[in-house]
């Protein structure tokens, strides 16, 4: 039985999810509070409005106060949930986690792309900001744990497909 820091089980293919966490522990995009730059516009949006889930993470948060998980088109059959207030920063999903880029595994290795979808809400596609490298590493190191995994290797070339269609079509609209 594999156990996370606090003691708890970690069972089943959530622990992909749960190690992700950890690996990011507190690591953000920069080494000061990025929200400042914007707002939080990435933590405000409607009903409507939310983060995709990864593959086995809706078992994790799926009784988080504060959050709503709804079916969604767009996402390969996986939820996506919508925050109704604020949230506890440990309980956020992966995609917050790791907003406003996205891991990418190929056949050469791992890596990290800027995530397009963020381009209208988040400052540090556009604006010159220093990411901090740590957290670019450990997004890395999640692309390299969910490689070994079929489910999660899949998803992400999925959602890397689909980010690059959606950069061809920007492209060709300039």
């Amino acid at each position: 039985m594999i156990y996370n820091v606090s003691g708890d089980k970690m069972n089943g293919k959530s622990y992909f999810i749960k190690r992700a966490y950890g690996l990011l522990g507190r690591t953000t995009p920069l080494v000061s509070d990025c929200g400042r730059l914007c707002g939080g516009r990435c933590c405000k949006g409607d009903s409507e409005t939310g983060m995709f889930l990864f593959p086995y993470e809706e078992e994790i948060i799926k009784n988080v106060e504060n959050f709503k998980i709804l079916d969604c088109e767009g996402n390969f059959g996986y939820k996506m949930v919508v925050c109704n207030d604020t949230c506890d920063r440990k309980t956020r999903p992966l995609a917050c986690r790791i907003y406003p880029y996205f891991p990418v595994i190929t056949e050469n290795g791992f890596d990290v792309r800027a995530d397009i979808r963020g381009i209208g809400s988040c400052p540090l596609l556009y604006e010159n900001v220093k990411i901090n490298y740590a957290f670019i590493r450990q997004i890395r190191k999640i692309a390299r744990l969910f490689s070994s995994d079929e489910e999660l290797k899949n998803y992400i070339n999925d959602i890397n497909a689909m980010l690059d269609e959606i950069e061809e079509f920007a492209e060709r609209m300039i």
